[in-house]
C-alpha cells in the first residue's frame, strides 16, 4: 500500500515538472518580437507614425501626396522603402497603382493651363507609368477642349487602363437632352455646358500613346420629365436604369453647376465583368456592364445583362431616380466605390468612403454594403428602391473624422481596413471590430517635407486622395531592395546610431522601456508590467503568468487549499491535501495510514478478538474451533478435554444427529428418538429390546462371578491350612 501512495506522488511530481517546464518554454510568448510595431506618438509627434500595434496588417503602404510630384512606399514603421518622381514633375490628379512590374501607374494634373473650361476639382489630364528605376516607360495625354481625365484610373487584368474623364457639351446640347433652362437658379446649367462623365477604356501603345478600345457615357442613358418634346422624356421613377439629367444634388459647387455628376471613383470586377462608379454631386455609385461593345454600350440591350449601357445598379440617393425622398439619402458626397476581394472578410461586397457632406452632424464613415446581384443583373421591386435597407459594416468615430472631399478606405487580407482621411493625410488602419491598430499622418504638404511639430493645417495642407497596402510578396515587391531609409519628415534623434525600431514607441529614437522596469523593451519578458515580480519564480512576470502557482501544483495561489504543497496529492480522498492534513487515513478508520495494522480495512474491527483486524485476517473464528465464523453452524462452541468439532463447527454436546432435540453427547437412543419411550421405563422404544437381553446377560455372569469368587476363596483357605499343617510338623520333628 505504501508502495503505491510513493507512486501516486512520484507521478504527480514528474506531472509538475513538466507542467513547469512547459511554462519555462513558453515564455517566449511575452517577449516583444522583433518584427512588431508597437508605437503611440499621439502625444509626441505631428506627422509620420503616430501609432501602431501587432494587429495590424503588415506591408508597405503607398501613397501620393496631393501636394508633391513623388508617391511614396513606407513600411509599417513609417519609414520611406521607396519613391517613384513624376518625370513631368507633375502632381497626381489623383490616383496610383502599383503594378505587378514594380512599375507606377500614377496619374498626372496638368494643371490650370490646359484647353476648355474643365476647371473642377480632382482634375488630371495625364497618366505616367514609372519604372521601379524611376525611369517613364510610358505616359498619355487624355486633355482637350472636349474632354479631360480626372480623379481616378483602374488597371485591368489584360494590362488596358480605364479612366474617368468630362466630356463638354455645349448649352444647346444640353437643352435638347431636356435640361431645365438657364433661369431655373436652383438647377442651374452654368455659363455655357455641362460636363457628363465618361469611361474610356485604353490601351498603352508605344511609350506615348494609348488607343480608346471601349467607352461608355453617361449621356447615352439619360432621362427626364421636363420637356415631353424630347427623346429622352419619360416617367424618372419606372426608369432606374437612367439618370435624370435634371436631378442635381450638390448646387452651387465651384463648377457652377456644369460638374453636375462630379464621378470620383472608378472599380472593377474580373469575375462579373461590370463597372463601379461613384459620383459625388449626385450621392450615388452604380454599377455598369463592361462586357457590351462600344456600341452597345451606348444603347439599351446587349452584353452579360442585357442591358447595354443602361445602369445595373444604383445605391445612395433613391431621390434621384423618384424612389425616395432627402430623408431616405444614405450616401453624402461619397468616393472610393469598391469591391471587396475574393478571400478577403465580406467578399463580393460593396466598400464605399462616405465623406458625410449635409449629414447632420457632419462625420464621415466607411460603409460596406451587399448589392442585391442576381446573376448579372440587380434585383429591385417595381416601386421601391435597389437594396440594401441596411449595412454589412460600418466604421465611424463621429465628428473626430469628417472628410468633406477626397479619402478612401480598403478592405484588407487579415480582415482590417485601410482608411484614407484624406483632408487630413491621415491614414488610419482599424480591425474587423472597429479598433485603430496603426495610425500614419502624411508628412509632405505644398511647402515641402514637414518637421516633427509642424501643424499638418500649414500651408495647403498634407491632403492625400486614397493609399494602398501591399504585401512584400506580391510580384511588385519580390526580390525587390526593401531596406528601409528613415523617415520622411525631419525629426530629431537622440540616440544616434541606435536601432530602436521596434522599441521607440515614442519617437525619440531611443530604445525604450516602456514600463519602467529596468529591462529594455527588446528584452522585456511581460511588456507593461514589471519583469522582476514573480512570486511564483516560474521565470514568468506575474501580470503576464496565467496562474500564479507558487507550490506548482497547478493551482493558482489564490485559490490554493494548502499553500506550499500539491493541492491533488489528497491519498485519503478526504478533500483536505495531504500536506496540510493531520491525518492521513485512507481507510477511514481513525489510524494514520503509516501506523494502519491492515490499510484498506477498518483497524477497530475485530469480531474474533484476535488482535488482527478483520480485513486483513485470514480466519475470522470467534469461538476459536478453527472454524470461519461465516461457515460455522455452531459460532459459540465451547471445547474441553481435548474434544473436536465436526466440519461446521459443532461439539457433540451441540449437535442433534438424530434431529430428537437431544444433543448427541446427552443421546439414550442415537439415531431414533429419545422422546419415543410408550412404557415410560426411561428407555426410548426404538432401544429397550437391546437393553433388557444385555440385563440378563449381566445378571448371569453376575451370579457365575460370585459363584467363582466363592470358590476361590474356599481354595485359598484350604492351601493356608495345609501350610500351617506342614510348618507344625516340622515343628515337631525337630523337638
Amino acid at each position: 500500500m505504501k508502495m503505491k501512495i510513493l507512486a501516486i506522488i512520484f507521478i504527480i511530481m514528474s506531472t509538475s515538472c513538466n507542467v513547469e517546464s512547459r511554462l519555462h518554454d513558453e515564455s517566449v510568448v511575452f517577449q516583444s518580437p522583433n518584427n512588431s510595431c508597437h508605437a503611440d506618438r499621439n502625444e509626441t509627434w505631428t506627422v509620420g507614425l503616430i501609432y501602431c500595434d501587432e494587429g495590424m496588417q503588415k506591408g508597405y503602404t503607398l501613397f501620393s501626396p496631393m501636394a508633391s510630384t513623388k508617391s511614396y512606399l513606407i513600411d509599417e514603421f513609417g519609414r520611406e522603402v521607396h519613391n517613384w518622381t513624376s518625370p513631368g514633375n507633375h502632381r497626381p490628379g489623383l490616383s496610383a497603382y502599383l503594378l505587378d512590374d514594380g512599375s507606377l501607374l500614377r496619374t498626372a494634373n496638368l494643371g490650370p493651363n490646359q484647353p476648355g473650361e474643365f476647371n473642377g476639382g480632382g482634375s488630371a489630364g495625364k497618366i505616367e507609368r514609372i519604372s521601379w528605376e524611376g525611369d517613364l516607360e510610358w505616359s498619355w495625354t487624355y486633355s482637350s477642349e472636349l474632354y479631360r481625365s480626372h480623379h481616378d484610373i483602374e488597371p485591368l487584368p489584360n494590362g488596358n487602363i480605364l479612366m474617368i474623364a468630362w466630356e463638354y457639351r455645349s448649352e444647346t446640347e444640353a437643352v435638347e437632352a431636356g435640361k431645365f433652362p438657364q433661369d431655373d437658379t436652383n438647377r442651374a446649367l452654368g455659363a455655357t455646358s455641362v460636363w457628363p462623365d465618361r469611361i474610356i477604356e485604353v490601351k498603352p501603345v508605344g511609350n506615348a500613346d494609348a488607343e480608346i478600345v471601349w467607352q461608355w457615357s453617361f449621356w447615352d442613358h439619360l432621362i427626364q420629365d421636363y420637356d415631353e418634346t424630347k427623346d429622352n422624356y419619360g416617367v424618372v421613377g419606372e426608369h432606374p436604369e437612367l439618370l435624370d439629367v435634371n436631378f442635381i444634388d450638390a448646387v452651387g459647387s465651384a463648377s457652377g453647376g456644369r460638374d453636375w455628376l462630379h464621378c470620383n471613383g472608378i472599380d472593377y470586377n474580373q469575375a462579373l465583368d461590370q463597372i463601379a462608379i461613384s459620383c459625388k454631386n449626385t450621392n450615388e455609385i452604380y454599377i455598369i456592364d463592361h462586357s457590351t461593345t462600344t456600341a452597345e454600350a451606348a444603347g439599351h440591350s446587349g452584353g452579360n445583362s442585357g442591358m447595354g449601357g443602361d445602369i445595373l445598379y444604383r445605391y445612395g440617393n433613391p431621390e434621384s431616380y423618384r424612389r425616395g425622398n432627402s430623408t431616405d439619402q444614405v450616401l453624402f458626397a461619397q468616393h472610393d466605390v469598391q469591391w471587396i476581394e475574393e478571400g478577403y472578410i465580406d467578399a463580393g461586397k460593396l466598400m464605399i468612403f462616405n465623406n458625410g457632406n449635409g449629414r447632420e452632424p457632419l462625420y464621415s464613415s466607411v460603409d460596406v454594403i451587399e448589392p442585391p446581384i442576381n446573376g448579372s443583373r440587380y434585383s429591385i421591386d417595381e416601386t421601391k428602391p435597389f437594396g440594401p435597407e441596411n449595412l454589412s459594416w460600418t466604421w465611424d468615430i463621429g465628428t473626430e473624422m469628417y472628410a468633406s472631399a477626397i479619402s478612401g478606405s480598403t478592405r484588407l487580407a487579415n480582415g482590417n481596413t485601410l482608411i484614407t482621411f484624406g483632408m487630413q493625410g491621415t491614414l488610419i488602419e482599424v480591425d474587423y471590430t472597429g479598433e485603430v491598430v496603426w495610425k500614419y499622418i502624411s508628412p509632405v504638404n505644398n511647402l515641402g517635407i514637414m518637421s516633427q511639430g509642424d501643424s499638418i493645417f500649414t500651408g495647403n495642407g498634407n491632403k492625400v486622395f486614397k493609399v494602398s497596402r501591399h504585401d512584400p510578396m506580391e510580384p511588385a515587391l519580390r526580390e525587390r531592395d526593401l531596406t528601409p531609409r528613415n523617415y520622411i519628415e525631419q525629426w530629431t534623434d537622440n540616440c544616434p546610431g541606435v536601432e530602436s525600431i521596434p522599441f521607440d514607441k515614442d519617437g525619440d529614437g531611443c530604445i525604450d522601456d516602456s514600463d519602467n522596469d529596468g529591462i529594455l523593451d527588446p528584452d522585456d519578458i511581460c511588456r507593461g508590467f514589471n519583469d522582476d515580480i514573480d512570486v511564483d519564480n516560474d521565470d514568468i512576470p506575474d501580470d503576464c503568468d496565467d496562474i500564479i502557482d507558487s507550490d506548482n501544483d497547478e493551482v493558482s495561489d489564490g485559490l490554493d487549499v494548502c499553500p506550499g504543497y500539491d493541492d491533488s496529492i489528497d491519498v485519503d480522498n478526504d478533500s483536505i491535501p495531504d500536506g496540510c492534513d493531520l491525518l492521513i487515513d485512507s481507510d477511514n478508520d481513525l489510524v494514520a495510514d503509516i501506523n494502519d495494522l491492515c490499510g484498506g480495512y477498518d483497524d477497530l474491527i475485530d469480531l474474533d478478538n484476535d488482535t488482527v483486524p478483520d480485513g486483513c485476517d485470514d480466519i475470522i473464528d470467534s469461538d476459536f474451533d478453527n472454524i470461519d465464523d461465516d461457515n460455522d453452524a455452531c459460532p459459540d462452541t465451547k471445547l474441553s478435554n481435548n474434544e473436536t468439532v465436526d466440519i461446521n463447527g459443532c461439539s457433540s454436546a451441540q449437535r442433534d444427529t438424530d434431529g430428537d432435540n437431544v444433543t448427541d453427547l446427552l443421546d439414550k437412543c442415537m439415531g431414533f428418538n429419545d422422546a419415543k419411550d410408550t412404557n415410560n421405563n426411561g428407555i426410548p422404544d426404538d432401544c429397550e429390546s437391546e437393553s433388557e437381553e444385555e440385563s440378563y446377560i449381566g445378571e448371569d455372569r453376575k451370579a457365575n462371578s460370585n459363584l467363582l469368587s466363592i470358590k476361590n476363596t474356599v481354595i485359598a483357605l484350604a492351601g493356608v491350612v495345609i501350610l500351617l499343617l506342614c510348618l507344625r510338623l516340622k515343628s515337631s520333628d525337630n523337638s
